[in-house]
């Protein structure tokens, strides 16, 4: 497989973003993967440990106009470069939309990771969302809403802007931490002489990192415990950091002998002093993920960190380190102290945190990243390749999600199933590709029922939606069943994703007893029913238009599912030696989507 990762910085030394593309790069690389980045810089091509990095030049301008068209042209020229490289996926952050361009060809499926968004930020540090950056925004949620895939590292900002930019499906995959590293930069000399006692603070000097929230709080601590000092490290963005820089040195005056503020370090030398800190200290409003949460705890440093974002589903408190409420200098003043009072605790909590980490090292979690590729690229047909159903198919298939453009289809076409089979006689029924159980769950309480589905995902879900259910994982085209062997067969959602119609009914019709029956749906080979279902096509005219040349078939799907003509469905149910007792239409009177075929054997 071929990757590029597009990232406006590309080095282990930069902000969260860098770090992230430089282990994941690293990793994917280890695991035998072509793999390119395409980043910022001075222009040029170097080949770094099995990756090729292409440099392009930034070009920058104190003019807001000219920035911003600047930028639109260095997202072209991200487009060109990357197309050039011939990925089978692109990945790249939603922070700047550097991938808005790939996303909106649609020609390369990109993978969006999500950050922390600019309106987010913005929100932060400055209480609203500022003029100048409405493009920026725009073009940020766009980028996520055109790509093939969204993950997050953390369930809080999956939700956060996936609520707020209304994506579906955005999946959980942490952030990759090569812990090795971590301990090995942790290990080199410390830039500055270390106090015995300090705790550190690490990030920027910017309001949602919650400097000042620290300044409000240092005067107590350090009063409370004279022999400690404490460091921070990081960039002061001033005033677009909403000028916390100036009120954290205001507020720790009475205290400034013992607040060392080191600047921007390199990381090895800012790992240098977090590994020698009694605590780390990370008060932040906000936080989608904090690799520094990370680092702090896999070099064996307990952590007072804020009860928000992604930072409350990394500390266990009580355990690895302390919450508190997010702008609340009191309870972080309590909380520090507590810490101090405790070398045993601090100790303890230090040696939990180090095991904890190893959760979020890039050797764990790079397998999820590449499944994930592997997912996209099954989906958008590239060759027939069965293992989607076997890996990852439900994430495709959400007639439950209200958001689906035809949840309400799907919903009536289960009702007309349903009401289809009395309560009695009791019957032994086999459902096809019965998926996590929306018909054979209810109709479990009434029959016998046979869960059969090629997916161990959807089976697994079944389970847990139906524990006492009877399921059989198998492949529809070769059932394991003997001839003859159940009373009722259903196949909803199925024969479209089989090779051959006429096989696939063959098969079901050989496993049911004479006088037995057969319900199955087809979905109509029609140009028009997309027309009613703008969403189905992402509202985007081009795609309407080859959707409609293939029968409603989406582009991505054409080496994969097959749709049928009323009249060939009629003949194969015919062919099949089963007779017709009656069909409904789903979807536009003028031209349905689906049509269920109601027959008996017999």
């Amino acid at each position: 497989m071929r990757v590029v990762l597009v990232s406006p910085e590309y080095s282990a030394d930069a902000g969260g973003i860098g770090t992230n593309t430089s282990v994941t790069a690293r990793a994917l690389a280890q695991l035998g993967l072509a793999t390119w980045v395409v980043t910022r810089g001075s222009g040029g091509v170097t080949h770094e440990g099995g990756i090729t990095v292409v440099r392009l030049r930034h070009r920058r301008s104190p003019f807001h106009s000219v920035r911003m068209l600047l930028g639109l042209f260095s997202r072209h020229r991200i487009a060109v470069t990357t197309a050039r490289l011939h990925p089978d996926v692109v990945q790249a952050p939603e922070w700047d939309a550097e991938a808005w361009w790939v996303a909106r060809r649609g020609v390369i499926p990109v993978v969006t990771r999500l950050a922390t968004p600019t309106y987010l930020v913005e929100e932060l540090n400055h209480g609203h969302s500022r003029w100048a950056s409405a493009l920026t925004r725009y073009l940020e949620r766009d980028q996520a809403r055109r790509s093939a895939a969204v993950f997050a590292p953390t369930r809080a900002i999956a939700k956060r802007v996936g609520d707020d930019w209304g994506l579906s499906d955005v999946r959980v995959i942490p952030n990759a931490v090569d812990i090795a590293e971590v301990e090995r930069l942790g290990a080199s000399e410390p830039p500055v002489g270390l106090p015995c006692r300090s705790l550190v603070f690490i990030g920027r000097l910017e309001r949602r990192k919650g400097i000042q929230t620290l300044g409000a709080a240092l005067p107590r601590v350090l009063a409370a415990h004279p022999d400690v000092h404490a460091f921070a490290i990081g960039r002061d963005l001033g005033a677009h950091g909403g000028a916390a820089g100036d009120d954290f040195r205001r507020a720790v005056r009475p205290v400034a002998e013992r607040v060392h503020l080191l600047g921007e370090l390199p990381r090895a030398a800012a790992l240098a002093v977090v590994a020698r800190a009694d605590v780390v200290v990370l008060p932040s409003l906000w936080e989608s993920f904090g690799y520094v949460c990370v680092e702090a705890m896999a070099l064996g440093r307990p952590v007072v960190a804020s009860r928000t974002g992604g930072f409350a589903e990394m500390v266990d408190e009580g355990r690895t380190g302390w919450l508190v409420t997010p702008g609340d200098a009191d309870e972080l003043a309590e909380a520090l102290a507590e810490a101090f009072a405790d070398g045993a605790r601090l100790e303890a909590f230090g040696a939990a945190g180090r095991r904890r980490a190893m959760e979020w090292d890039a050797d764990r979690v790079v397998g999820q990243i590449v499944e994930l590729y592997e997912a996209v690229r099954w989906a958008r047909g590239d060759g027939f390749d069965e293992r989607i159903y076997e890996r990852g198919y439900r994430r495709c298939f959400r007639a439950d999600d209200p958001r689906d453009p035809f949840h309400e289809l799907y919903e009536q076409k289960r009702r007309a199933v349903l009401d289809a089979i009395p309560d009695t006689p009791r019957l032994r029924v086999l459902d096809v590709g019965g998926g996590y159980g929306r018909l054979a769950g209810p109709l479990s309480k009434h029959h016998d029922v046979v869960l059969c589905d090629v997916s161990p995902d959807m089976i697994e879900e079944a389970l847990r939606r139906w524990p006492s259910l009877e399921v059989v994982r198998a492949d529809a085209r070769s059932l394991p069943f003997e001839d003859e062997s159940f009373d009722l067969v259903l196949a909803i959602d199925l024969v479209t994703h089989l090779p051959g119609l006429q096989e696939g009914i063959n098969e079901l019709v050989r496993v049911v007893r004479p006088g037995g029956r057969v319900l199955l749906d087809t979905t109509n080979r029609s140009p028009w029913w997309p027309l009613a279902y703008p969403s189905y096509v992402r509202f985007r005219p081009l795609r309407l238009l080859r959707t409609m040349l293939a029968g409603g078939v989406l582009p991505e799907w054409r080496t994969r599912i097959r749709h049928d003509r009323p009249d060939e469905a009629r003949a194969a149910i015919a062919a099949a030696g089963i007779t017709l007792e009656g069909v409904r239409s789903f979807g536009p009177s003028w031209s349905p989507k689906w049509h269920l075929w109601f027959a008996a054997k017999p």
